[in-house]
Formats: structure tokens, C-alpha cells, sequence
């Protein structure tokens, strides 16, 4: 009776299976990297674009600027007339943040209504 191993081909085989494995599980691992990062931008973003609306809120002025991790503003007002009423306006404010990411100009925009009354002017 011979003592037999493993030939040559099943060794290759298996090897080959082995790194086909790997490379998937780091694909996968790297894909999980890439949304974290996206969604902390994302969450930035959003967290820039409410603290402007607060400010928009308070006094609603048209503008652009820039934080300072380099995410871009810009602010929009306009008339939002669906009621015809003299003692109540609506506001339409639009807030956008803007970034640029591999390439890609990334944004995320915010809208509210605001009403002004007569009254409190």
C-alpha cells in the first residue's frame, strides 16, 4: 500500500479557489468603506444645510458661501404665492450644500416654507 498526497493540480485547485475567496471578502470589505465614507459626507451635508435653514429661518437673505471643510453653500428665497391673501406671504427657502467627491460634484438641498404675516412685521 502507497501513501498518497495531494497531487500538483489539486494543489493549484485549491489555491486558486482559496484567492478567489479572498479577493471577493476584500471587495466587499472595500465597498463597505466607500458607502461609510459617502453616508459621513452625506451626514455632514445635512447637518450644514439645517444649521443654514436655522439661520434662513431667522433672516431669510439669498446668498453663497463656504464652511469650513470647504462644502459650498447657496441659499435661494423666493415668493411662494399659492394663497391670495394680502396679510399672509409665503416664503419659498431653499438651502444647498454642495461638495465635490471623485469626480462628482455631490449636493444635498433643503426646502421650507416660511410665512410672514402683516401682523408680525
Amino acid at each position: 500500500m502507497r501513501d498518497r498526497g495531494f497531487t500538483l493540480l489539486e494543489v493549484i485547485v485549491a489555491i486558486a479557489i482559496l484567492g478567489m475567496g479572498i479577493v471577493m471578502v476584500m471587495q466587499l470589505f472595500s465597498a463597505g468603506l466607500r458607502s461609510g465614507r459617502l453616508s459621513r459626507e452625506y451626514s455632514i451635508a445635512v447637518l450644514h444645510a439645517r444649521e443654514k435653514m436655522e439661520e434662513m429661518l431667522i433672516e431669510p437673505v439669498q446668498g453663497t458661501g463656504e464652511f469650513d471643510d470647504s462644502d459650498q453653500w447657496q441659499t435661494e428665497v423666493s415668493d411662494y404665492n399659492v394663497l391670495d391673501s394680502e396679510d399672509l406671504k409665503l416664503l419659498k427657502i431653499t438651502v444647498r450644500v454642495s461638495w465635490p467627491e471623485a469626480g462628482k460634484d455631490r449636493a444635498v438641498e433643503l426646502v421650507t416654507l416660511k410665512a410672514e404675516s402683516e401682523e408680525f412685521r
